[in-house]
């Protein structure tokens, strides 16, 4: 609900044929499977691009612009806008703006560059207000979401010994609250913020009995790693995966990882 403000956002539409189609551009997915239920249209249609700046990107288009040294793709974008040398709208800018902040954790995390800072620059002077988008990104809580939130501190359990905290978003929270699991983005980060916490999870059992994990770390711990131990991905401080397996499964299995990496 918090991006509902970006502009032209109600003109995205969901594609259903796609056979029509010439060209699919991938964006910030670093293999096929994040495409979801259009990654068959990567076999249908003839020309693939994969835009993203993950480290463990599987190359799965037939072209690929692979970028570790950026925020985000969004940063991507921009570069790609100058070197085309096209004017930015505004419009363009807060797009732009907004998946450079949230992917940066608010310009906290390691990712955050030099050169980034000079992008969001440039972008203040295209008409970018950052108070503004700080509070339609981050405090625009709706009560259902801030219930959920609470829920989900208030059974946060903490293994000091390992500097790890976790919690677990269950159905019937969702039920409890009336939120949607979508609206947990900043409680991992939450968490994270705890003195002596190295490492924080936030397990989601879905409607489909999966367990997602969003995983945040401060340094030396390197959680793109753990994420790839259960077959998924991401940043050094920021990552995550989804698994069939239970969420206690997974405390368990997270908890000996990280016994064995730090002991």
């Amino acid at each position: 609900p918090q991006y509902q403000f970006l502009p032209y956002i109600d003109k995205i539409a969901s594609a259903k044929d796609f056979s029509k189609y010439n060209v699919l551009i991938a964006l910030d997915a670093a293999n096929k499977a994040r495409l979801g239920r259009i990654s068959p249209a990567m076999d249908v249609c003839p020309i693939t691009i994969n835009i993203d700046h993950h480290p463990d990107n599987s190359d799965f288009a037939k072209i690929n612009w692979i970028d570790e040294k950026v925020t985000s793709t969004s940063e991507q974008i921009f570069n790609l806008w100058k070197l085309m040398d096209i004017p930015l709208t505004k419009e363009a800018a807060i797009c732009i703006y907004v998946g450079m902040l949230t992917d940066t954790g608010r310009w906290q995390y390691s990712n955050t560059t030099g050169h980034s800072l000079k992008v969001a620059a440039e972008l203040l002077d295209l008409g970018v207000e950052p108070t503004e988008i700080f509070e339609k990104v981050y405090e625009n809580f709706s009560v259902e979401a801030f219930k959920l939130l609470t829920a989900g501190l208030s059974k946060a359990v903490f293994e000091l010994g390992l500097g790890f905290v976790y919690t677990i978003i269950t159905q019937e929270d969702l039920k409890t609250t009336g939120a949607k699991m979508t609206e947990t983005e900043t409680l991992v980060d939450m968490l994270r913020s705890v003195k002596d916490i190295n490492v924080a999870m936030v397990l989601k059992e879905t409607d489909k009995h999966e367990t997602k994990a969003s995983l945040r770390s401060h340094p030396p711990v390197n959680v793109g790693d753990l994420a790839r131990a259960f077959d998924g991905g991401g940043h050094d401080n920021a990552a995550g995966f989804v698994t069939n397996e239970k969420s206690d499964v997974v405390v368990e299995k997270v908890k000996r990882w990280l016994t064995a990496s730090f002991s």
